[in-house]
């Protein structure tokens, strides 16, 4: 009897401890599976953010190539270029056009997963911060005036004057910054003579419409939205993108947010405490009012007039490209003493330039205006200082070939 109970208390215990050692192997599997898993999961991720890494090196690298080679066909070929033909994901495709003066460049990777836009402007040739056309005469430097860099003057060089009672109160420019200018302008590439006509040769095919209160349109999706608007004042609206803007006379108020937009009018004003990017193209006037900012890469282009009023700011280029010849005292442009202008100045006709200009200018003459009268060939309380961190517009001719980026658009 004692045997038996013996015998049925062990049977008892080995019953109990085998479910007990089930479950707990079962639990070390879940365990163990639970850690590969996750061990996996972490492997993918880490695979995944490396393939990603090298993706946006890629990108990096194509940007490299087209800034360096521009003209390189097969960098821009539809069927993709491969950066090593040892990694067949290597494979990006590059996309380009025209935006105004600079270019919208779009490079993504084969699979998509990676992709980027950008703005491109031409590199400046830092072998021109002045060139100033020459017309047989002498350049007069007056009142607190300073040039720096390379200067490209008139063969009867310059002259230090006075206004009035007030003599010249600058630094003198030396011998070795001076050089002969021509009777002929840099030239100009076809493109940018023609681009305000191509831009307003679509304007007769839009039908008018009211600003919109809010539009974004990415540059690496869809197309260019084209809007032509019957207002002649726009304020408290969202602008963002690749939009091309059409009007015939307008007036931008503080309140707009506006940024990489093209606007194409007669007549543009930027209104006072105005901060906006934005390429204007305008066949007659473009006036920016005090404290009023055209944030970089900005641009304005314009036939007729362009006046720059104290206190405002321009980050990119103002170029006049007038249609015909000119009075040579006729102003057409107009930069007013506290005014700024970080880029290109182009002048092919007479301007009155006070202010800081930092970059280059192109000036076909420069006339000083005064309550008395005004003086012919004269630069007075203006200041010129050298810049090559900025990209001047696509196809003038004071750049080397190679790109600049100068902004990353969405």
């Amino acid at each position: 009897m004692k045997n038996l109970v013996e015998h049925i208390s062990r049977a008892s215990l080995l019953g109990s401890i085998l479910p007990i050692a089930i479950v707990a192997s079962l639990i070390m599997l879940i365990a163990l599976s639970g850690l590969l898993l996750i061990w996996e999961r972490g492997k993918l991720i880490y695979l995944q953010g490396q393939r990603y890494k090298q993706a946006n090196a890629d990108v990096e690298s194509a940007y490299v190539l087209y800034r360096l080679h521009p003209d390189d066909k097969e960098l821009t070929a539809k069927e993709g270029y491969c950066l090593s033909n040892s990694r067949p994901y290597s494979l990006v495709r590059v996309y380009r056009e025209q935006w105004g003066l600079y270019e919208a460049v779009r490079v993504e990777t084969a699979d998509s997963l990676a992709i980027a836009c950008r703005l491109l402007g031409l590199e400046p040739d830092m072998r021109y911060t002045l060139y100033y056309l020459d017309n047989r005469q002498s350049v007069t430097l007056a009142g607190r005036t300073e040039l720096q860099g390379i200067l490209y003057l008139p063969q009867n060089g310059v002259k230090y004057g006075r206004i009035g009672s007030e003599n010249f109160s600058g630094r003198k420019i030396s011998d070795q910054a001076i050089q002969y200018s021509r009777k002929d302008f840099p030239t100009l590439d076809s493109n940018v003579l023609n681009c305000f006509d191509s831009l307003w040769a679509r304007e007769r095919f839009l039908i008018p419409t009211r600003t919109p209160n809010k539009l974004v349109k990415p540059f690496y999706l869809g197309a260019t939205e084209f809007i032509r608007i019957d207002d002649s004042e726009i304020y408290d609206c969202i602008l963002k993108g690749r939009i091309i803007l059409y009007a015939d006379s307008i007036y931008i108020d503080s309140s707009c947010c506006i940024e990489n937009l093209i606007i194409v009018a007669r007549k543009i004003v930027v209104g006072k405490g105005t901060h906006i990017s934005a390429q204007l193209f305008a066949r007659d006037t473009v006036i920016v009012e005090s404290n009023a900012e055209l944030s970089y890469p900005s641009g304005v282009w314009c036939t007729k007039y362009i006046e720059l009023q104290e206190q405002s700011e321009v980050n990119g280029y103002v170029m006049i490209c007038t249609a015909k010849q000119q009075d040579q005292l006729s102003i057409c442009y107009r930069q007013a003493r506290m005014a700024r202008l970080r880029g290109l100045l182009w002048v092919n006709g007479a301007a009155q330039v006070q202010g800081i200009i930092a970059g280059c200018v192109v000036i076909g003459r420069a006339i000083y205006y005064t309550t008395q009268g005004y003086y012919k060939d004269m630069f007075c309380d203006f200041t010129l200082l050298e810049n090559s961190e900025f990209g001047l517009p696509i196809g003038v001719g004071l750049s080397t070939m190679r790109r600049k980026e100068v902004a990353w658009v969405e």
